[in-house]
């Protein structure tokens, strides 16, 4: 197991009063923001029912480090992590839940598409069908969002924007994202409404299906980094990541691709933030920086100066940079979530799903006929 990181366990026949202490054995990565003020989050089935309480981040004597268990999965000296917190549970004979983010399951996105097909209204807009199979057999969903067109030339004039989620199963920050994104842009507001009139969304809201439901934090059914194959997919070994391509690469024949973003979470680093890929040629120069400094002045959470923009060739696989390698998308991002949050104070859910508000927002301004609002701010 080489990308161990994440937990989410359930403790029941509770005491209240008595200290507990839990210690996690097995994690890979050499740091954490647990060190940095991060805590778990904690869930009470009686919190729930008796105080309408969701998921609290809590705990105390927090710390991640280096345990004494030698890694089977490499050569060398190279060692295992723990990470420990001391708990007292709220109730006696209660049942609760730990988790290293709010988690969001597969049956949670059924449940969130279903209610999306049910309503007659976003239904004349949003579009449902199956992209393809993942090896489990699970289904990867395509949601099609845009104003049916009355005629052909208006259609072709639409851009498009392509956004995904999931292709790491433990980054369940990403759904919360997507989930903020797609509320937005099937909503009624006047602002969704004017993108959907300009532009055709291609929504993939989970990649890969089949580590969220088996419980992979980075892999694949088949132990594969998903998000390190869209160079040469192959389509039976990854049906999503194939499927994507193909699917971008058809729309490329018909409409421009004015923006690629990839949801992710991020377990370094505070803040949402974006990697970018960045363009030599001198006609083009800094433009990838433009959409990430104008969502920077949209929200105080998303954070341009932790943004990054080369071009690494160990990540040359990842779908930020084969979607503007091969098919010529400049803005072409992954979009990364904290699994802690910014200036000192956790984020919950809410905050997240707002992230999904503000980058349509930044999408608005960035393609307002008033070219004012599109501008580099380098400070």
């Amino acid at each position: 197991m080489k990308h161990t990181q994440w937990f989410y366990f359930r403790v029941s026949n509770t005491k209240a009063g008595p200290t507990y202490k839990f210690t996690i054995i097995n994690l890979l990565k050499s740091g954490s923001l647990y060190n940095e003020g991060m805590k778990p989050l904690f869930y009470s089935e009686r919190n729930a029912k008796n105080k309408n309480l969701g998921w609290l981040r809590m705990g105390h004597n927090i710390h991640y480090y280096k345990n004494n268990i030698r890694r089977k999965d490499c050569k060398g000296e190279r060692y295992q992590y723990s990470l420990t917190w001391q708990f007292q549970f709220p109730y006696t004979s209660d049942v609760c839940y730990f988790s290293h983010c709010y988690p969001y399951s597969y049956t949670d996105l059924q449940k969130d598409l279903l209610e999306i097909a049910n309503d007659a209204v976003k239904s004349q807009y949003v579009k449902q069908r199956i992209l393809c199979h993942s090896l489990g057999g699970n289904m990867v969903h395509l949601l099609t969002v845009t104003t049916p067109s009355t005629h052909l030339t208006e259609a072709k004039q639409k851009r498009a924007v392509v956004v995904t989620a999931r292709v790491h199963p433990g980054e369940t920050n990403s759904s919360y994202m997507m989930r903020g994104f797609i509320n937005f842009i099937t909503g009624s507001s006047p602002d969704a409404k004017v993108l959907r009139d300009n532009f055709v969304f291609k929504i993939v809201p989970m990649l890969n299906p089949d580590g969220v439901i088996v419980g992979n934090y980075r892999s694949s059914l088949a132990a594969r980094d998903l998000n390190r194959n869209y160079k040469n997919p192959i389509k039976d070994a990854y049906p999503s990541i194939w499927s994507v391509k193909a699917m971008i690469r058809r729309m490329l024949t018909e409409r421009e691709v004015v923006l690629y973003c990839d949801l992710h979470g991020h377990s370094r680093k505070m803040n949402v933030f974006m990697y970018g890929c960045e363009n030599k040629d001198p006609g083009l120069r800094l433009q990838e920086r433009v959409f990430p400094n104008m969502m920077s002045r949209n929200t105080s959470k998303f954070k341009y100066s932790s943004c990054r923009f080369k071009v690494q060739k160990k990540k040359e696989g990842t779908g930020r940079i084969v979607m503007w390698q091969q098919m010529g998308i400049l803005n072409s991002f992954t979009m990364e979530a904290t699994f802690a949050g910014y200036n000192n104070v956790h984020f919950n859910s809410r905050d997240l799903e707002d992230m999904g508000y503000h980058f349509c927002d930044t999408l608005l301004d960035y393609c307002d006929p008033d070219t004012s609002k599109v501008s580099f701010n380098s400070g």
